[in-house]
C-alpha cells in the first residue's frame, strides 16, 4: 500500500473510532424516577427528611408546616391504604394531619402544610425535563407547585392548580432548573406526592470505552511499526 494511501486509511479510522467514542461516551438521556414510598409502607418516616437515591442520583424531600410561607420541620409519613373513588392513596405525607396528607390552608396561597423537594444535585448533573406525580386527589381536591432557593421557604407559586384529573400522573415542574427546591401543597381539601422523574444523561461505564481505547491502541502501535520500518530502510 502506497504511504499516502496509509495515512489516508489512518485517517478514517481515527475518525470512525473518534465518532464511535463520541456515542458512548455521550449516551442519550434516561428517565430516573424516585418513588416517595418505594417500599410501600405505611407508617411514620421517622424523620422530617428523606433522602432517595436511584441510578447514583439523590434528590430530599422535607415536611414543612407552613407559617406565612416560612416552614417549620414536620415528620414525615409513608402512607399506604386503598383507594379512594378511583384515587390513588399511596406516597408521602406527614403526620400531623388527620390523614397523614398535605392540607389547604386558609386561602388556596396559604397551605396548611408543604412537602419541599431538593433537587439541587440532580440538577447540577444536567437533569431537565423534571416532573411530579401527586395522588388522592379525589373531586373537588387539588395542589399546585412552588419554587424557591431557600431550604424551607415555600417561595414562588410556578404551577396553576391541578385537580381530580392529575391524579397519580405525571405534571411538569414548571421553570425546571431556574430553582432548587419543589413544594407541592394542597389547594383545597388534601393531596399525598408519589414521585419525581427527571432525564438525566448517564455516565457511561468504563467497559464501553475499553473496545475504542484497544482499537486506539492497535492503531498508534501499528503506526509506530510503520514509522520504524521506514526509517531502517
Amino acid at each position: 500500500m502506497k504511504k499516502g494511501m496509509t495515512r489516508y486509511v489512518q485517517t478514517a479510522a481515527l475518525s470512525a473510532i473518534g465518532t464511535l467514542a463520541l456515542t458512548v461516551a455521550m449516551p442519550a438521556r434516561a428517565a430516573v424516577v424516585w418513588e416517595l414510598n418505594p417500599n410501600h409502607q405505611n407508617a411514620p418516616a421517622g424523620s422530617t427528611s428523606v433522602t432517595y437515591t436511584q441510578q447514583g442520583y439523590s434528590i430530599t424531600a422535607y415536611g414543612f408546616n407552613n407559617n406565612g410561607g416560612t416552614g417549620t420541620p414536620q415528620e414525615l409519613f409513608y402512607k399506604n391504604e386503598t383507594p379512594i373513588n378511583s384515587a390513588a392513596e399511596i406516597g408521602l405525607g406527614v403526620t400531623n394531619t388527620f390523614d397523614n396528607e398535605l392540607q389547604a390552608g386558609s386561602t388556596t396561597t396559604n397551605p396548611f402544610d408543604f412537602i419541599q423537594l431538593d433537587l439541587s444535585s440532580i440538577i447540577k448533573a444536567g437533569a431537565t425535563s423534571g416532573s411530579v406525580s401527586v395522588a388522592s386527589i379525589q373531586s373537588g381536591e387539588g395542589f399546585t407547585i412552588y419554587g424557591s432557593n431557600t431550604l424551607g421557604q415555600l417561595g414562588t407559586q410556578i404551577g396553576s392548580t391541578y385537580g381530580s384529573n392529575f391524579d397519580n400522573t405525571f405534571v411538569n415542574l414548571p421553570d425546571f432548573g431556574q430553582f432548587k427546591y419543589y413544594s407541592i401543597a394542597a389547594t383545597t381539601n388534601d393531596v399525598l406526592p408519589v414521585a419525581v422523574s427527571a432525564e438525566i444523561p448517564p455516565v457511561p461505564e468504563m467497559n464501553a470505552l475499553l473496545p475504542v481505547i484497544g482499537l486506539l491502541a492497535a492503531i498508534a502501535m501499528a503506526d509506530a511499526l510503520r514509522r520504524r520500518r521506514l526509517a531502517r530502510s
